[in-house]
């Protein structure tokens, strides 16, 4: 087999909607690909596996209704518009830059965090922006005083958990029905390096700060360095000073997986860390369940967060374990931090004493306002993008009245955790979430109306030509038409421009239409060089929607991925499928450590060979090739070029040195870099 040519099967995933099983996805994409044989196109697609976002979402409750066009939810309590998309930010910045090593504020994390500096600077955005034909988008608010809440704090504001009369705390307990400290968005397990079961949440550490009542915490969804209440539920990460005796002497600076897989040390910060991020949600060693938030006392939620109280007597637990100590150790600690380092990111240094830091920054690589894992987009009532971590609010009297200018003490404003149903205060800094509402009802929309256009597998809201794009919204199609291409859309060895006079134009130039339904049309971007602010309109049965300002750059690089993640769409030479042999049990089969495996990628930009606009063929290679790191560790890469319309096919050595399991994956090509929490399965 001539690997540089591309193997003998080639895969092609398109974030579509629906619920189709394997073999119906599998089948819409041998139908386009059929049409390509069709014409004589030369192609080695073979088969293919066609995966959904599934964008269907149940209403949670009588107060909550989706809008016909699933964009807004309407709080019929307290009468306020919501998004959807509880993360809209993820895939829709507004103008506002990706957040960068220089620290230009304001900014969006490609995970969808911000400031809250950029977090006001996006709701304004959104409302310059007129989006969905809504100038009055505000921030969630949070009144300074609470009766429900547990907690009143030095500036007699109200803060914990049951903390109801916020909009944020309405949605939480009232609307959906949840309660604290349960998450609204339970985290699979997972593989992060050598690690399992890692939250992309708060830890707890034995520091406690200056001028704080609470103790030293970890963010890792962002990488930022904290304080927290006692009574608040966070997550335990113990860890053990120096390296365990009798393990096998440290070489070299990286991470190390002590025999018998349970722990790692780390050998420059000379800590040893539990393997099990989140050991306590299968062993409480003793602890109790809780019932809620405050019974018992000590107690450890099935989530496996816990307050502070409860997380020391986890760590004496372990320590006392069977008389010998937790795998035979009886130093077991939470990690301190260092307390010169408070409320602040970057906090690595080992000299100082912030193993978390050292583990988040350089032994995974990670870089500010990067989550450990993503959370998976599962429904939560109405919504989708749900994060189980903490949200922006502003401070104000109702929830339909307007954000105040001050918050409640200088330099921080409200928050409220979907991780635990705990409200607070945070660092104008700090990272977090945001969503938006307006006061009232949404209206009745009649012709196209775009809400997102987005790189149709990264999710980036940057696109650029020659990429597959997702367009969402309403009316994008007629009623009840949802369908791919097919061998008649096209004429001669031209890619169809329109489907059911449905087409889509970017910059005024015909877009290439691969799906349509009335929710989301996919496109192939035309190959004409596009950068900065470029605009995005879907047509149907002539009447054209309202333009959509996208932004654009020369490349928006990102992995194909099965079933939208976090998978990366990849074949063995053999052309069989790679994963996990949970993925597709008899069909995907795990990567083995130097062997030769086919990666397939979106938005690379232009290669040795120009495209033609509109043809079904398209090749030529990248230069220089793209840098692959597969867990941590550089991967050599043999081939990387097109092989079809949009279709980037990368031929990869996986490193020999990996260890067994899920391993992070990212390319890096001119600057900018594939979504973050994707994953390749490796087993020896």
């Amino acid at each position: 087999m001539n690997l540089r040519r591309g193997p003998v099967r080639q895969i092609k995933i398109m974030r579509i909607e629906g619920g189709a099983t394997f073999p119906n996805r599998c089948r819409h994409l041998t139908a386009m690909l059929d049409g390509f044989r069709d014409r004589g196109i030369r192609t080695t697609i073979g088969a293919a596996v066609l995966m959904a976002c599934g964008l269907s979402l149940l209403q949670a409750s009588a107060t909550l209704v989706l809008s016909p066009d699933g964009i807004t939810v309407h709080d019929t309590v307290n009468n306020v518009s919501w998004l959807a998309n509880a993360n809209l930010a993820a895939t829709n910045r507004f103008g506002l830059p990706l957040c960068n090593a220089f620290g230009t504020q304001p900014c969006v994390n490609p995970s969808g965090s911000m400031s809250y500096q950029a977090a006001a600077a996006w709701v304004k955005a959104m409302n310059a922006a007129n989006y969905l034909g809504h100038t009055n988008w505000q921030l969630p608010t949070t009144p300074l005083a609470d009766s429900g809440c547990g907690f009143v704090g030095p500036q007699n504001n109200s803060f914990g958990f049951n903390c109801s009369a916020s909009a944020l705390g309405s949605l939480y307990y009232n609307a959906l029905g949840l309660t604290a400290p349960n998450t609204a968005v339970p985290i699979p397990n997972n593989t992060v390096g050598p690690f399992s079961n890692f939250q992309p949440y708060l830890y707890w550490s034995q520091t406690t700060p200056p001028n704080s009542t609470g103790y030293g915490t970890f963010s890792f969804n962002s990488g930022f360095q904290g304080s927290n209440t006692v009574p608040n539920f966070l997550y335990v990460l113990p860890i053990v000073q120096g390296k365990i005796s009798g393990t096998p002497p440290a070489t070299g600076a990286g991470l190390e997986v002590n025999p018998g897989g349970q722990t790692v040390y780390d050998p420059v910060t000379n800590v040893t860390w539990l393997a099990n991020a989140n050991l306590a949600a299968t062993d409480t060693f003793g602890l109790p369940p809780c019932k809620d938030q405050g019974n018992p006392k000590i107690c450890v939620n099935s989530d496996g967060a816990m307050n502070w109280n409860s997380a020391s007597q986890f760590v004496a637990n372990m320590n006392a374990y069977n008389g010998a100590g937790y795998l035979g150790q009886t130093k077991w600690e939470l990690p301190p931090v260092d307390p010169g380092c408070d409320a602040s990111y970057i906090c690595s240094d080992a000299a100082s004493g912030n193993p978390f830091g050292e583990l988040f920054y350089n032994q995974l690589g990670l870089s500010p306002g990067a989550p450990v894992a993503a959370a998976p987009d599962i429904a939560v009532g109405p919504f989708k993008n749900m994060q189980p971590y903490l949200y922006w609010a502003c401070q104000g009297a109702t929830i339909q009245g307007a954000c105040q200018t001050t918050g409640p003490a200088t330099g921080f404003e409200w928050s409220f955790s979907f991780g635990n149903g705990f409200e607070g205060t945070d660092v104008l800094a700090n990272d977090l979430y945001v969503t938006a509402y307006f006061a009232g009802a949404p209206p009745t929309a009649s012709g196209p109306e775009i809400a997102e256009v987005a790189n149709a597998e990264g999710e980036s809201p940057t696109i650029a030509p020659n990429t597959w794009v997702e367009i969402k919204g309403a009316n994008l199609a007629p009623a009840g038409d949802s369908r791919i291409w097919q061998a008649s859309d096209f004429v001669g060895n031209q890619m169809p421009t329109q489907l059911d006079r449905v087409s889509a134009t970017v910059n005024g130039k015909a877009a290439y239409v691969f799906y349509i339904s009335p929710t989301q049309v996919n496109i192939l971007t035309p190959p004409d060089a596009m950068s900065g602010a470029v605009q995005v309109q879907v047509t149907v049965d002539g009447t054209m929607s309202t333009a959509f300002t996208a932004q654009a750059q020369p490349e928006s690089p990102s992995f194909f991925i099965f079933n939208g993640g976090p998978y990366l769409c990849a074949t063995h030479v053999n052309g069989s499928l790679l994963g996990p042999s949970s993925l597709y049990p008899g069909s995907t089969t795990p990567a083995k450590p130097g062997e030769t495996v086919v990666i397939y990628a979106n938005g690379f930009g232009p290669t040795s060979a120009a495209v033609v606009s509109g043809s079904g063929t398209q090749s030529g290679t990248l230069s220089p090739l793209p840098s692959i790191a597969i867990g941590g560790v550089a991967a050599t890469v043999l081939f990387a070029g097109l092989v079809a319309p949009g279709e980037f096919q990368f031929n990869v050595v996986i490193p020999a040195s990996l260890a067994n399991g899920d391993q992070p994956i990212t390319a890096a090509y001119n600057g900018l870099s594939t979504q973050t929490g994707t994953l390749i399965t490796v087993h020896q």
